[in-house]
């Protein structure tokens, strides 16, 4: 089963690896989200300063307590809001960055393989293939890094 999965893969190689080079930037560019992240940070920069700020108003000067707190909880509240954004950012920019490593290996390794498997290749099986979904006897599915799933 392994090695017709894989054969029908090779068949489309050229297509896959094609494929890939025009989506590469598509699916894998964090340049908006790297953007986003330093916006992001210098919004922190700035609110952290503007509580620091608030914190030694109400140090040196006599305020109505009720509106510092009320200023100092929505100056927190807009410092937790960006710093939760920023987590997501950073997260979702490391993510691309792994699954477009992965996939550019993938395509590489593809590009490699001059032709069809005649027998199990362990180091294909590592490089290419992400996992196999068993739903049944005759329902053997091969997931590979790409995306691309074969059934076989």
């Amino acid at each position: 089963m392994y090695v017709s999965a894989v054969n029908k893969l090779l068949a489309d190689k050229s297509e896959i690896i094609a494929n890939f080079e025009l989506m590469r930037r598509v699916l894998f560019d964090t340049t908006a989200l790297e953007d986003e992240r330093a916006g992001l940070q210098g919004e922190i920069a700035v609110v952290a300063e503007m509580i620091q700020k608030c914190v030694e108003e109400n140090a040196r000067v006599a305020l109505d307590q009720a509106e510092y707190q009320q200023r100092y909880g929505g100056l927190a509240e807009r410092f937790d809001m960006v710093k939760a954004r920023l987590g997501e950012v950073t997260e979702e920019i490391s993510s691309k960055q792994a699954r477009g490593e992965l996939v550019g290996a993938f395509v590489e390794e593809l590009g490699r393989q001059d032709e069809l498997i005649t027998e199990f290749d362990e180091r294909l099986w590592y490089s290419l293939l992400d996992y196999v979904t068993v739903y049944g006897e005759d329902d053997v599915r091969f997931t590979f890094k790409d995306g691309t799933e074969i059934r076989a």
